[in-house]
């Protein structure tokens, strides 16, 4: 399963044999050669759009097709946790948001996580655990569609200094959550971060 955030709100790519219950809030459409994928970007761009499900026979090779027409982005972000199992957070543009940044020109994608990790919020002695999951939303830019892929890794800090959040990216408060105690249905974050933060936390019990 693969799910595009458009207006932070999911397009997912599934097969049949995904029985998610998520599913069933979103309206659900089969996929066949002659609908055009294209479409249901459009109709996720309207504002009175909710989600949709687009039930696929592969849906990676679905996820190929619809990346085509797009300016893909790539992106490193982490999923920090402190000594004590708490997980780094911050504050962007008034919404609770994980550190991630674009992949800078002969970065790896474990490069540029850790980088934008210190950068944003003032941290090091980082190391990466493993690749957790990829991450995917849309944007239109003078009328041209770039899809950002977000590389996410679930990394580890033994950094016990002040943590200092990068203002001049819009970025007001930095500290470590526990992820038990937030109840992630009306945490006030992204739809993709949230998404994001039940997997891992489902991962984790």
């Amino acid at each position: 399963m693969y799910k595009f955030f458009i207006n932070d709100k999911p397009l997912i790519l599934t097969s049949s044999n995904e029985s998610l219950k998520e599913l069933d809030e979103y309206k659900q459409i089969h996929i066949t050669k002659e609908l055009n994928l294209m479409d249901f970007v459009r109709e996720m761009e309207e504002p009175q759009a909710f989600g949709l499900a687009l039930i696929c026979e592969d849906p990676a090779e679905t996820l190929h097709e619809l990346k085509a027409n797009f300016t893909s982005i790539h992106a490193g972000g982490g999923i920090v946790f402190n000594q004590a199992g708490e997980i780094l957070m911050m504050r962007r543009l008034g919404k609770w948001d994980l550190p991630k940044g674009k992949i800078d020109p002969g970065e790896t994608t474990e490069e540029g996580a850790i980088r934008e990790v210190e950068e944003e919020c003032g941290l090091s002695q980082l190391r990466i655990i493993r690749f957790f999951d990829n991450t995917y939303h849309t944007y239109k830019l003078q009328g041209h569609r770039f899809l950002k892929v977000t590389h996410w890794y679930k990394m580890e800090t033994t950094f016990k200094g002040e943590l200092v959040p990068q203002l001049e990216e819009n970025i007001t408060e930095v500290c470590y959550k526990n992820l038990n105690n937030i109840d992630l249905n009306s945490f006030d974050t992204y739809e993709s971060i949230r998404q994001l933060l039940i997997d891992v936390k489902s991962k984790s019990n």
